[in-house]
């Protein structure tokens, strides 16, 4: 066979195989990549199932998921948004919002919402207004978290106590922390709950439901320092002093789930996310249950969300959006529900399911009367610190008053800010 032969067969040849590679690379050159920055790794297969599932009917879309440790989270996603290279979408959490609103690094959300795909009467109301700005809505809730408080029928038992009930009271439960102390004789606590952070599920509580707001509202300053708040602290102050919790000290040092999970104490105020983990722990599984908060002068409490934001900055903002929607669907809501509270009200129930053995409804009741996690000014973190500064004094010992008379101005400014 001739050269100029065997040149036609290999040129015929090649224009066979581009006209069969050309779709493709057309598909390939059309694809557009968007980046999405979480923080959880425990979420992460479950966000990758939900990626997965609308990359398939998405062809064109690949999902990129940027998981980033908690500590790292957010130093990272300044810098990235400070070059104008943001993901083009990331979660938010409260105490981050106003800062990041204020900033202009998140994209309104008003005029994409006007296709009626994300109906927000589904979703949790505290967390849907906590992410307003300036008469926008700005992210989209993905997850509520609440409180509730576990209980060691083992404990209870042996001390000769009755059970918890979820319309009991501050003074109901005080009570039963005393005839606790009394019949476990020291080798257990009556109860425990974390006041070594920013008193998500401790003091945050208390102060709801002794009717105070945390941050300012309707024109009034910060109340964490007024009567009611003082009264709060001591409470917790005096329940340390009388043996009913261990100190602030010891509950530092070892936290508190911990402590509950080795049946070291009778009762604990404990997150949804530490759920699942107590209803699969072996020790404990079989003599545990779950309550509401006790209620103060009125039921309520704290629940905080992470929320879908997309960047201002983006290049796929209608992808990004696309993206968006169907992580808010009642699907997608669905998968989340192996590991956290949905934000969509009918689908959150579908994680009482999921967690097996303890029936954790009083978490679902809860999320009724429930504020979300207070946030003030542009700089809720630096706040935040300067109170717990001051309440790891009076936990410690510290007279109330005194310790927050020193502080409250400059927090009252920087909630201001």
């Amino acid at each position: 066979m001739s050269p100029r032969k065997n040149a036609g067969r290999f040129l015929l040849h090649s224009a066979v195989a581009a006209a069969l590679l050309l779709p493709t690379m057309l598909y390939a050159a059309d694809q557009i990549t968007l980046r999405y920055a979480v923080w959880d790794r425990n979420q992460l297969p479950a966000e990758q199932e939900i990626a997965k599932r609308f990359e398939q009917v998405n062809p064109n879309i690949k999902v990129e998921i940027e998981l980033t440790p908690a500590a790292q989270y957010f130093v990272k996603l300044d810098s990235a948004a400070a070059g104008g290279v943001a993901p083009d979408i990331f979660w938010i959490n409260m105490p981050y919002f106003v800062q990041y609103a204020k900033n202009g690094i998140m994209q309104p959300l008003g005029d994409y919402l006007k296709d009626g795909t994300v109906n927000l009467d589904n979703i949790v109301a505290s967390s849907v207004k906590a992410y307003q700005y300036d008469g926008q809505q700005m992210a989209i809730p993905r997850d509520v978290d609440s409180i509730a408080v576990w209980y060691n029928k083992k404990l209870f038992d042996q001390a000769g106590v009755s059970y918890p009930t979820s319309d009991w009271t501050w003074d109901d439960m005080k009570k039963k922390a005393a005839e606790l102390q009394t019949g476990l004789k020291g080798s257990a606590f009556p109860l425990v709950m974390d006041l070594s952070i920013d008193g998500q599920d401790s003091y945050m509580n208390l102060l709801f439901q002794k009717g105070n707001h945390i941050v300012p509202k309707d024109g009034q300053p910060t109340d964490i320092a007024n009567d009611n708040a003082i009264w709060v602290y001591q409470q917790l102050q005096g329940m340390m002093k009388d043996g009913l919790m261990p100190t602030a000290q010891q509950m530092s040092e070892v936290k508190t789930e911990n402590i509950f999970q080795s049946n070291r104490a009778a009762m604990v105020y404990a997150g949804s996310w530490l759920a699942a983990p107590f209803a699969n722990n072996p020790l404990i599984n079989d003599h545990i249950g779950v309550v509401m908060m006790p209620k103060i002068e009125r039921q309520s409490g704290v629940a905080h969300s992470l929320a879908y934001a997309m960047s201002a900055k983006s290049d796929h903002k209608q992808e990004a959006w696309k993206y968006i929607e169907f992580m808010s669907s009642e699907a997608s809501q669905a998968t989340l529900a192996k590991v956290v509270i949905p934000a969509n009200k009918v689908v959150a129930k579908a994680w009482v399911e999921e967690v097996k053995k303890v029936d954790v409804s009083p978490y679902i009741q809860t999320l009724e009367v429930t504020e979300a996690y207070p946030t003030a000014g542009t700089n809720t973190p630096k706040w935040q610190n300067m109170w717990i500064g001051s309440l790891k004094k009076i936990f410690m010992g510290a007279d109330a008053r005194t310790e927050m008379d020193k502080s409250i101005k400059k927090i009252e400014r920087i909630m201001e800010q």
